[in-house]
């Protein structure tokens, strides 16, 4: 088994331009560039993203400031989707 390594880098709460941060509609991807460039630059090399962060927004960033610029074995990718996702009822 592999050893994640500590600390990671959480997709959640990433930078918006201005006014977009109470609606939550769209992430500052040259600013994401430079973190995720900074992060691995310091060695570190996992990452956390969910379907649920950002309206989904956080997936679709990962793919163009990570996967979309880096070689996939420069980084380790979580991912994960609710237990209720795509249930009729939620309780």
């Amino acid at each position: 088994m592999k050893k994640i390594p500590e600390p990671g880098f959480g997709l959640m709460r990433l930078p918006m331009p201005g006014e977009q941060i109470l609606m939550r509609e769209q992430i500052d991807i040259e600013q994401t560039k430079a973190m995720v460039d900074k992060f691995l630059a310091g060695d570190f090399t996992c990452f956390d993203a969910a379907c649920g962060y950002n309206n989904g927004k956080s997936e679709e960033a990962a793919g163009i400031a990570l996967a979309d610029r880096y070689p996939r074995k420069k980084f380790q990718l979580a991912t994960k989707l609710s237990a209720w996702a795509g249930a009729k009822k939620r309780r």
